[in-house]
Order: structure tokens, then sequence, then C-alpha cells
């Protein structure tokens, strides 16, 4: 790597770094040469600091993201300390914490007007780890079986489908058909679980922590349908004849040929959001329909508005191991933490709903996720129930 690339990049480290060397640095990174370089020394730096967390592209990447988009104010904001990255004073959180921002915490700060010294905090019991792969299948006999154990095997067979255990997925490998009604199975990830599940058609959904999955072990006749409650990741295997078609609640659905997507549909959310990568989906509420184009986000409530460009890495980051809170107020953060970490939040009167802006990644425990935010203003109290008082 140029030495003044290198010298600029560890200026960003360090927090000391001005307007006009970030945008060098910046501009020597979109220019495609030092990309590569730039990228391999941020994760060379993750695994220094913590080489069992398994950090990879995907993690660097986040942070060269940020890192090309975040920027001072102008020439004489002067260095940019509001930004940390790997810096040496941070030496047991930062090697966990991608980035984050302290944008949300200057703000809180000027909202209460006093200073983290006036709280005492109280730090979680015991540690609480990041959600584990798990899950409950429910059989067309409503007997259930806990999908928690690494170990291949054979689950069940459902009206000529194997029911699999391969690789840490559900796998359903379609047989001959036995006659009769089509049969159902349901799988559900509980708070701090998550799984991937590959349909009778190849069709692979990513369930998020606190989700439902309901479908037949076989598809039969002219249409694919499915039904989910909380989140899911969609790659739908290709076939024209046969629509793939998933139901959220009695009024809404997404109808696909072939693609991938993300639905947002919890219950404790202000609206169902449906995000497309790549195909063409439809959404459906009532009467009312709205075609969905690549980088589109189609947002339900009372009825479907589209965001034309939607942050699609926002939409995906629970996918990509990342939380994700640019511009997230302070409730919808704390949702996010109950599911994936099975909490409990509750709020102590006269805590105002302010914005947070930051990534950190989903693989650290609580603990860590906790201090990090407890450095940007955030006061809490941790007890041994697993409840999480937010302070303020």
């Amino acid at each position: 790597m140029n030495n003044t690339v290198a010298e600029l990049l560890l200026k960003y480290k360090n927090g000391n770094i001005t307007f006009s060397e970030w945008q060098e640095l910046r501009a020597a990174v979109l220019s495609g040469e030092y990309r590569e370089p730039v990228q391999a020394d941020i994760l060379s730096e993750l695994q220094k600091g913590a080489p069992a967390a398994g950090w990879n592209e995907a993690d660097a990447n986040a942070i060269l993201h940020t890192i090309l988009s975040t920027a001072p104010a102008g020439e004489t904001a002067g260095p940019l300390h509001r930004v940390h990255f790997l810096r040496r004073a941070w030496t047991r959180y930062a090697a966990a914490v991608i980035i984050l921002l302290g944008t949300a915490g200057y703000g809180w700060y000027r909202i209460h007007q006093r200073t983290r010294e006036d709280i005492v905090v109280q730090p979680p019991p015991a540690t609480i780890r990041a959600a584990k792969n798990g899950a409950i299948l429910t059989l067309a006999d409503g007997s259930n079986v806990a999908l928690d154990s690494a170990a291949n095997r054979q689950i069940a067979a459902q009206n000529g489908t194997r029911v699999l255990l391969k690789n840490g997925q559900l796998v359903y490998a379609p047989g001959t058909v036995t006659a009769g009604e089509t049969v159902y199975n349901t799988i559900t990830t509980t708070k701090g679980n998550q799984f991937n599940i590959v349909l009778p058609d190849g069709t692979k959904v990513y369930l998020n922590a606190a989700s439902s999955l309901h479908y037949p072990t076989v598809f039969a006749g002219r249409e694919r349908r499915i039904s989910i409650s909380g989140e899911a990741w969609f790659e739908v295997a290709k076939d024209a004849d046969r629509p793939f078609r998933v139901s959220i609640d009695q009024q809404t659905e997404v109808e696909v040929l072939g693609t991938s997507f993300n639905v947002n549909a919890y219950k404790d959310e202000s609206s169902i959001d449906a995000t497309l990568v790549e195909g063409l989906i439809r959404v459906i509420k009532g009467e009312e329909r709205m075609i969905v184009k690549p980088g589109e986000q189609a947002r339900v409530s009372s009825d479907i508005s589209l965001i034309k460009n939607a942050d699609v890495d926002k939409a995906l980051a629970w996918k990509n191991g990342i939380f994700n809170f640019e511009g997230v107020g302070l409730r919808e953060m704390m949702r996010q933490l109950e599911r994936w970490y099975n909490i409990e939040v509750v709020y102590a009167p006269n805590v105002q709903d302010v914005k947070f802006f930051g990534k950190i990644s989903r693989k650290v425990d609580l603990t860590t996720v906790l201090e990090a935010l407890k450095g940007f203003g955030l006061h809490y109290e941790m007890k041994a129930d697993r409840k999480l008082t937010v302070m303020p």
C-alpha cells in the first residue's frame, strides 16, 4: 500500500484525521487502486484484536463503507474525533465493535444535561451471548422437534418427503408423494435463535430470531404458497409455471417468480417492509398492488408505499451479521436487542426516543454491545432475570 494512504488510514484509526485528509483517503480508495489493500489492513486489525471472533471480508467491508461515507462537517471542524475505529483506549471493546459514531451520544448528553458519572451502571450479572442456531419444528401430527443439534440425520418423513438436518440447516428432500391431503410443517425460532431451511422446491429461507415459517412438505398445484411472521430472507428457486407466494397476514402477501428479497413483518413494528435485491416482486394488500424492482422497498401499513432508493444494506444487515443502527430510534434498537439476545427491555419514566448512528457486530455478547452504547450515552440497569431497564 502507498505510504501516504497507509498514513492516512492510521490517522483515521487513531481518530485524528482532518477533513481534507479524509477527502484524500476517500479519493484514493474510490479510485480502486487501494481499495483491496485498505480492506485487507482493516481485516488484519480486526483479526489481531480478536482472532477467535471469526472476522471476515464482510466485516471489513462494513467498516470501509463507513469510512467512505462518514465525514466531518467541514475543514474548520478540525480532527474527526467523533469517529472511533480500533482506538487503543478501547482495547476491550474495539475489536468487537465494527464502528459506532458519537453523534447519538452527544445528542443524548445535550438533551439530558448530565454526565455518565451521575449514573451507577450495573453490568449484566452473567454473559448473555449472541443468538445461535436453534428452532422448533412442528410436524403435521403436532409433535415438536428441537433443531439444536449439529448432527446430520433424518428427522422425519412427511407425505413422501424426507426431512433432514444437514450441515446446520433443515432440508426437505422430495420423494414419492403419497396420496392424501397436503401436509404442512412449521419452523419457529424463539428469541435468541435463528435458523435456515431449504424448502422442497429448493428455495432457501433464512429465519431471523423470533420468527416462524408455515409451509407444505410438497409443493403441489399451480402455486407455491407459504406464510411467515417475523423476519426472513428468501432466495426463491425459479419456476415460471408456479409463482411463489408469501402470506404475511390476513391481507398482505408477496408474489414472486424467482428472486432474492427480505421481508420484515414483526408484529411490534409499525410496518411490513419487503426489500428486493434481485428479480421482481408484487406486494399485495387487499385490492392494492405494488410492483417492486431491485433496490426498492415496499412499506405496508394502512396502505402500500414505495421507497425507490431503499437502504438495502440496512435491510439485510441482520443476515450479514451486523446491527445497523444508522438513524434508528432507541426503542427500535432495543427491540432488535430483545429478539437477538432473548431479553426483556423496560423503560424508566422520561426516557426519550433519541436516534443512534452506527454499526455493531451481531457476533458479540450483550455486555459488549451495552458497554459500547454506554460510551455514547446509554444508561441502563441489567438484572439477573434478563430484564434490561433503560434509564434517562
